[in-house]
């Protein structure tokens, strides 16, 4: 039984094991040629005939496909013509890369009919698939077929050529080759790098390293929905300075433990300035603020810096009155509001 545990093993390997992700899943039509090379125990010719199969593109590594092929073999005893086998069964395709040209592996099982006798089949195979064009594709592939019956003595080997014809689901990228001629007048700029695929190229991206799961705005940091708690850190600065004293560390630390608890929320840290100096300049030194909270909380307690944001309000949001030196000791400030991020499943 050593076939039929290649075959459980393949199934089980390319349903569970890989996790590319589909441009969008496309179901196809395969008609093609199909040519028998029997085993010499069952006396019989080899032959070709028709092949069909009905299949499904559920990523672009892995499809599913149910196909059927008739044939009429002569025995080479010399009687000839009087057997009639029909084939029917369902295989898994695992495609090793997503370019134009793909080699691919496949298995799966099904059922033939001899002349009104069922038996079980187990096939084993490698190919090649082509794109010809838009929803056009060429493939070919050679198996192996055992039967139950046989008590897997016998192999009988196959040859199925087909034309691939997708519809439904969106329409199928177009790949680029290595003989497709680039023209040398305009030539293509090289895509710009995106280190954590959030859409958004590095040199643009204020939060490089983004979770995967998190939707992000057009500085590539996360989008938040909804302010969970406004939380006051008592992060006071003194006049004209951007360093945190470490009285408040502690607490500082409080909110890096609620983030580690909960790692689905983000931090925007709002740096705030008395009305001392130009507006220009305290927009400037309240961003320097939040940056110092944000730059303790991630080099100290080890917070993702994604999920950290920062931002100036300057002057523009006191607390307390500017008239008195209490007044602005309390404005300047870092304060910290927690809110949630919306979520979603970015594809490959």
């Amino acid at each position: 039984m050593r076939q039929f545990a290649l075959v459980s093993t393949l199934l089980t390997t390319l349903a569970m094991g890989s996790h590319a992700a589909a441009d969008a899943g496309q179901f196809y039509l395969a008609p093609g040629l199909q040519w028998m090379d029997f085993s010499s125990a069952t006396g019989l010719d080899n032959d070709m005939g028709y092949f069909i199969g009905l299949g499904y593109d559920l990523t672009d590594r892995i499809g599913f496909e149910l196909s059927t092929f008739d044939l009429d073999p002569d025995t080479n005893t010399g009687t000839g013509g009087d057997f009639d086998i029909d084939h029917y069964k369902l295989d898994v395709l695992y495609y090793f890369n997503d370019n134009r040209v793909q080699p691919f592996v496949v298995g799966g099982m099904g059922n033939t009919n001899f002349n009104g006798e069922n038996d079980t089949v187990f096939d084993l195979g490698a190919g090649l698939k082509v794109d010809l064009a838009d929803n056009l594709v060429w493939r070919t592939t050679l198996r192996s077929f055992n039967h139950l019956n046989r008590d897997f003595e016998d192999t009988d080997y196959g040859i199925d050529s087909s034309l691939i014809f997708y519809f439904g689901g969106n329409e199928r990228p177009q790949r680029q080759t290595a003989s497709t001629p680039t023209p040398t007048s305009t030539p293509t700029p090289a895509a710009p790098r995106d280190s954590d695929r959030d859409g958004v190229p590095d040199s643009s991206d204020e939060c490089p390293d983004t979770p995967m799961n998190y939707a992000v705005d057009e500085d590539g940091c996360p989008i938040p929905v909804e302010e969970m708690a406004r939380v006051e850190l008592l992060v006071n600065f003194d006049f004209d300075r951007a360093v945190v004293k470490p009285e408040y560390f502690d607490e500082i630390e409080e909110v890096a433990d609620f983030m580690e608890q909960y790692p689905d929320v983000i931090v925007e840290l709002e740096g705030h300035t008395d009305s001392i100096g130009t507006n220009e300049y305290n927009m400037g030194l309240g961003q320097r603020r939040a940056n110092a909270v944000r730059d303790l909380l991630i080099e100290e307690f080890d917070v993702q810096s994604s999920r950290i944001s920062a931002v100036s309000y300057g002057e523009e949001q006191p607390v307390a009155s500017n008239d008195t030196a209490a007044g602005r000791a309390d404005n300047r400030r870092t304060i910290t509001m927690i809110i949630k991020t919306l979520q979603r499943y970015r594809a490959r």
